[in-house]
């Protein structure tokens, strides 16, 4: 069964999954930026381990992005057209080192399923390019052909740049009962035996 996490942390109740194309389909979710919604609900998610990016839909991306550019008003990180690492890069005044030198300027995206939540932390949505920039690693799918599905990608090798929308959570799949569920975990941690 799986009801508990070796911690203290319930699993979030778990979803039918139909694998569509190599996509384990989740269902529907609201999307949130920190606590509040951008008005985007019943969005088709699914789960993919061939996608390098997550990726939402056109009109997803284009609310989640719009929120996104006025939560960071008056904050001192400007978007830069210079890095070309992804579509989407904020500088600051000198270059970022590490993820937790702007992880405080971004609020949380929050995708609230039925009966449980997914929250992607910043430094599950960000990288720190080479020019010392950080980037959004959330894509505009329908500019790619994905139309109206919404892909979170995970992967269980990691590669720099991408794969992190899944960072510090542990997956769990039970193929039997075709079912799949996820709790936070600090993966940076060996398991006590």
């Amino acid at each position: 069964m799986l009801a508990k996490h070796s911690g203290n942390h319930l699993l979030h109740p778990i979803f039918l999954v139909h694998n569509i194309n190599s996509w384990y389909k989740l269902g529907t979710a609201e999307l949130f930026l920190g606590g509040k919604t951008t008005r985007m609900k019943g969005l088709p998610i699914v789960f993919d381990s061939g996608s390098t990016y997550t990726y939402f839909s056109g009109e997803a991306y284009k609310a989640l992005y719009s929120m996104l550019m006025n939560d960071m008003k008056g904050k001192k990180v400007y978007i830069t057209n210079e890095d070309k690492s992804l579509l989407v890069c904020w500088k600051g005044s000198k270059p970022f080192k590490s993820i937790y030198d702007v992880k405080n300027l971004f609020e949380p995206i929050i995708l609230k399923f039925k009966k449980s939540k997914l929250q992607l932390n910043p430094e599950s949505c960000l990288i720190i390019s080479k020019n010392g920039n950080a980037c959004f690693v959330i894509l505009n799918g329908s500019e790619v052909g994905l139309g109206n599905i919404n892909i979170m990608n995970y992967k269980v090798a990691y590669l720099p740049f991408v794969d992190i929308s899944f960072q510090d959570k542990i997956i769990i799949y039970d193929n039997e009962k075709q079912q799949i569920g996820w709790t936070p975990a600090n993966c940076n941690r060996l398991p006590k035996s």
